[in-house]
């Protein structure tokens, strides 16, 4: 018998992932410090605009990754696919850039932002660095490299935060940021190269057709459902971006930014994906969504708890993190919260494990037609806040589509496909304790004695205790049946 060590390989990508976001989350809070609001709503435009355009390019191909690596035989088929997703990525990447650079008027008039203009070396080699760069930890956790992963994170972070602190010491401007971060991302994503190139074995230029037919057949629905999710992601800043000023895009950008909260659910979702192939694919459904649903309650179990608490304590962490300038946005920031909400795990989890793709590329679909719907209806009633909660409904729905056609398709009733009572529980207590320390907070009079920050980090931590306390066996129960000793 082979343990699985799906729960202990977990925390060794979510300690990576940890890191990667808490980088990420220092290197906001220092430029909404230090660039003005003017600068951080350019960067945030530029970002928009590449996300667009590599998700349009990318075809889905990372997404690929895992599910042709978990099923390759040998390691000559595992070659054979990194030969060619490299060089199609590459390729694609490079395109992306050169497609943004001869938009970039069509960009800086949307905006109506001539700044734009200036930082055309971004739009030109950023998608490629970023196409490359994520890439990596889904071939390293196909190789059983997940060490090597939390390596790769520590010294781009400090690369990262590194540049950010060294061009304010030196009292450059927001030009010579943008230069260096170019640079530091394009040196990053050439040592990928390196860094497969000695996992793999060799590295080469690959354009297999029948491979490249293969792969293209699983990953364009996918990358077609990548697409309409990257639209309806950034939907609602389109519409702030076009009807509100380039300050109050960047307040709504760091409002409505993904905190790493839902961490836990990706790293659940990438170890999983191949245990959870070989079981479907060997017809053994029912223990398919066990499995899934053990790592569903402790994923989920962590996600509501800090979502309960952001929302509680919002206007100190909106201060913390970005700073008092960005405080109009709270309403946002809560209502972002309330979706991370639903991100315990990938509900398309089991559809592209059995290669039901074009499923999740027709969910998506109808949620970007409803988010176009909704952002501008809400944004009539709710102004600033509208594209917010248009966001949330439009992908609450597609995660109950997708759930609907995961139980109709392994066969699974949706009554058990989830651990539902577990997660009403686990709501129940968080509603309840939120409700007690919202409280708590407005009638203890702690701020007269230290900052509110501080208050809230003593309630945060009181309240993180009594919620160990009580969800404690039903937790270990979970994670001890998650790594259950059952594959041979």
């Amino acid at each position: 018998m082979k343990k699985k060590q799906i729960g202990y390989d977990t925390i060794k990508l979510t300690a990576s992932k940890v890191f990667a976001v808490l980088v990420s989350l220092v290197a906001t809070m220092l430029l909404s410090r230090f660039r003005t609001l003017e600068e951080y709503g350019t960067y945030s435009q530029m970002l928009t605009a590449i996300n667009l355009i590599t998700a349009f390019f990318m075809l889905g191909l990372p997404n690929s990754i895992n599910y042709f690596l978990g099923k390759a035989k040998s390691e000559d088929d595992k070659q054979k696919f990194i030969n060619l997703y490299y060089t199609l990525s590459t390729i694609l990447g490079i395109l992306s850039g050169l497609v943004l650079l001869l938009s970039t008027p069509l960009i800086a008039k949307y905006y109506d932002n001539n700044l734009i203009k200036n930082f055309w070396y971004f739009l030109v080699f950023y998608p490629w660095a970023k196409v490359i760069m994520a890439s990596i930890e889904y071939v390293l956790i196909s190789y059983e490299r997940t060490n090597l992963i939390m390596g790769y994170r520590i010294f781009n972070g400090i690369a990262l935060v590194g540049t950010i602190l060294g061009v304010q010491l030196a009292g450059l401007g927001f030009t010579s940021y943008m230069i260096a971060f170019v640079v530091v991302e394009a040196i990053f994503a050439i040592s990928v190269y390196v860094i497969v190139k000695n996992t793999a074995g060799k590295l080469s230029f690959s354009l297999n057709k029948n491979l490249l037919k293969t792969v293209l057949a699983f990953a364009i629905p996918i990358g077609l459902a990548s697409i309409v999710g990257t639209i309806n992601i950034e939907l609602d800043k389109l519409l702030i971006g076009r009807l509100f000023s380039t300050e109050q895009l960047a307040i709504y950008t760091n409002a409505s930014k993904e905190l790493p909260l839902t961490i836990i659910a990706a790293s659940f979702t990438a170890i999983l994906m191949p245990h959870i192939v070989k079981l479907l694919d060997n017809k053994e459904n029912e223990a398919a969504v066990k499995l899934w649903g053990n790592a569903i309650t402790l994923s989920f179990a962590l996600i509501s708890f800090l979502v309960a608490g952001i929302f509680v304590f919002a206007p100190d962490v909106v201060e913390f993190l970005y700073g008092e300038k960005y405080l109009p946005g709270i309403n946002v920031f809560r209502i972002y919260a309330i979706l991370a909400l639903f991100k315990f795990t990938y509900f398309g989890l089991v559809l592209n494990a059995v290669g039901k793709t074009k499923i999740i590329f027709y969910s998506s679909l109808i949620t970007m037609l409803l988010n176009i719907i909704l952002n501008y209806v809400l944004y009539l009633i709710f102004d600033f806040e509208g594209p917010a909660v248009a966001t949330v409904l439009s992908q609450v729905t597609m995660q109950a589509v997708q759930l609907i056609f995961t139980s109709k398709i392994i066969g699974v009733s949706l009554k058990r496909i989830f651990p539902w009572k577990s997660l009403g529980i686990i709501t129940l207590t968080n509603a309840i304790m939120a409700l007690g320390f919202y409280f708590l907070k407005k009638v203890i009079p702690l701020d007269n004695y230290m900052s509110s920050l501080l208050e809230s980090i003593i309630l945060a931590v009181v309240w993180g205790g009594l919620y160990i306390l009580v969800m404690y066996k039903p937790l270990k129960k979970n994670w001890l049946e998650l790594n259950m000793s059952d594959e041979k």
